[in-house]
């Protein structure tokens, strides 16, 4: 798997796209938690995330037709979760400090929040936003004072729980399932998901990034 390195790390990236609004969101205990490693590594797997679980439906079918247009939304948030399930079992066998650990699980948290109530056509920030969701279901989140807290000791539960339901639903085909996954896991509240992007969208300074590749002679 080849992965541009120089980008995720690029303090362009980590400091006006990450780091800004992981801070808005959360409590001040946990500014410290993301760096950019975290970005990096959580990345990766979720990369290698994509080349497990499963690859076919029960009856052979593929996943994108079984799936129609969830599919991809419940690909992608199955990639996000491996690499989190991942992590620990790479921190319990020591390739991963606490640190490191610890920074991976804060891009967790920063990869799920969103800065607007995402359209059911966007898989990325579809998945997300169902992520955040069961997050907040699960204790993994509590939102408190305009913020939010992690409880990080409920993060292998709250992964774990929401990894099965996505296998099962890939596994089994059920389009009518996934449909019914997104309904119920894509609530938005104005008052909670509403006051976090308001707090993310004020320290933001861009929008959007546009990524140059010097070595293919990209203009600037």
């Amino acid at each position: 798997i080849l992965m541009r390195g120089n980008i995720i790390p690029s303090p362009e990236n980590y400091s006006e796209f990450s780091l800004g609004a992981f801070k808005a969101a959360v409590d001040a205990r946990h500014h410290g938690d993301l760096d950019v490693d975290g970005n990096l590594y959580r990345t990766l797997w979720h990369e290698i995330g994509h080349y497990l679980g499963v690859e076919r439906t029960a009856d052979g079918r593929d996943l994108d037709a079984a799936l129609s247009d969830a599919a991809d939304a419940l690909e992608e948030m199955k990639a996000d979760l491996v690499s989190l399930f991942a992590a620990r079992r790479l921190h319990a066998a020591g390739v991963f400090s606490d640190r490191e650990l610890r920074a991976i699980e804060a891009s967790g948290v920063r990869r799920v929040l969103q800065k607007s109530r995402p359209r059911r056509d966007q898989p990325y920030q579809t998945m997300q936003l169902a992520q955040w969701n069961w997050f907040l279901d699960r204790g993994l989140l509590r939102f408190k004072d305009g913020v939010l807290v992690i409880d990080y000791a409920r993060y292998p539960a709250a992964v774990e729980s929401l990894l099965a339901e996505t296998l099962k639903i890939q596994r089994a085909g059920d389009r009518a399932a996934a449909s019914a996954f997104f309904d119920r896991w894509t609530a938005w509240d104005e008052n909670l998901h509403g006051a976090v992007a308001a707090r993310m969208k004020a320290v933001e300074k861009f929008r959007f990034g546009l990524v140059s590749y010097g070595a293919l002679d990209c203009p600037q």
